[in-house]
């Protein structure tokens, strides 16, 4: 009977883990998506607030910066920092991705001719 009780609760946390991957995700596939929108309310097609955008440029032209020096080492910290900052624009950023309106063009259906 122990035994029961500690797999039930190994797949209660199971699911608990899938459910946080899903609602914090990256790219989720359209079931997936569905599933967030269960626990999130979809942020539907909002505009970008100017503060991403700023961060954005900010990150790339450190990056740009970062490029152009001559010595290896400092480069690689310099990039290092660069990606660090990227990440966490990623996190930050990841409720206002948008969607492209190529999802929602029709699919092209094949004829067959004789």
């Amino acid at each position: 009977m122990p035994f029961l009780i500690v797999l039930l609760l190994i797949h209660c946390l199971v699911i608990c883990f899938i459910l946080a991957a899903i609602i914090n995700g990256h790219s989720l596939s359209k079931f997936e998506e569905k599933i967030r929108e269960l626990f999130i309310k979809p942020t539907g097609n909002e505009e970008v607030p100017e503060e991403l955008y700023d961060e954005a440029y900010e990150i790339v032209m450190d990056l740009g910066k970062a490029l152009e020096i001559d010595n290896d080492m400092t480069k690689h910290d310099a990039v290092q920092m660069a990606l660090k900052r990227v990440e966490d624009f990623r996190d930050d950023s990841k409720d206002y991705q948008l969607k492209q309106n190529n999802d929602e063009q029709e699919k092209v259906k094949l004829k067959v001719i004789k």
